[in-house]
């Protein structure tokens, strides 16, 4: 359109040209530090750095800066998500190690009592009672064992029936009355005075509430008192 006015024209489609090389050229520019901006964000990310975020204004690349960052968000939930898991992996192998020790040292103990030849038929039958129950919890530590790859994946399998609540959790205390006999901690309950009966996988709450128990006896100070209440409100069973 320029050249159609013949010399005026060429001379200003030359600067019009002039004018459009340097505008382009710093809009390719632009864009050049745009896309390293975006391959140095990329590059942080191959290297775990999942908390790197994009400094620059990345313009045209904006759309898809945007979407790399909210893969950044799902890589860093995934990754903290299978800390935690790891974490909680070993804490919980941790604890029932531990509780695994507990009734196999009382078994070895027990075992040794019945060896000898001086005790009467009363404390034989009480050393083979205390081993029965023992042996009995060592055996559903062990379960828990076997349980613990199916929890990771979610594959657990409930046994839902109806559970006196107040009687489980005074089993419980029963089955643990060496631990609290030794750490001198006395239980003292608060439960309504009607029947709660609520339904509940029985071995794996007494599970729970065998787990606090012994917490109980092994950080709480000797020769106090240990109280266990049950609430109940909106049709739930709130135990403290």
């Amino acid at each position: 359109i320029l050249c159609v006015f013949w010399v005026y024209g060429i001379a200003g489609a030359f600067v019009y040209s002039i004018i459009v090389f340097v505008v382009a050229r710093k809009t390719l520019e632009r864009i050049k530090n745009q896309f390293a901006s975006l391959l140095e964000g990329t590059g942080k990310m191959a290297k775990g750095q999942l908390d790197a975020p994009f400094e620059e204004d990345l313009g045209v690349f904006a759309p898809l800066g945007e979407e790399l960052q909210k893969v950044q968000a799902g890589f860093r939930q995934s990754v903290e998500e299978e800390v935690k898991s790891r974490s909680m992996k070993t804490e919980l192998v941790a604890n029932v190690s531990h509780d695994l020790k507990t009734p196999l040292t009382a078994i070895i103990t027990y075992v040794g009592l019945l060896k000898k030849e001086d005790i009467t038929e009363e404390e034989r039958r009480s050393y083979i009672d205390t081993l029965d129950t023992k042996s009995q919890r060592l055996k559903r530590l062990i379960e828990d064992l076997f349980e613990m790859s199916k929890a990771s994946s979610r594959d657990i399998t409930l046994n839902i029936t109806q559970v006196d609540l107040p009687a489980l959790i005074r089993q419980v205390e029963t089955e643990a009355r060496d631990e609290l006999g030794a750490a001198d901690i006395e239980f003292r309950y608060q439960f309504p005075e009607e029947r709660i009966v609520r339904p509940l996988d029985g071995d794996k709450t007494s599970r729970i509430f065998e787990s606090l128990v012994l917490n109980v006896a092994k950080y709480g100070m000797k020769g106090t008192r240990a109280y266990v209440s049950i609430q109940l409100a909106y049709g739930y069973a709130y135990v403290e």
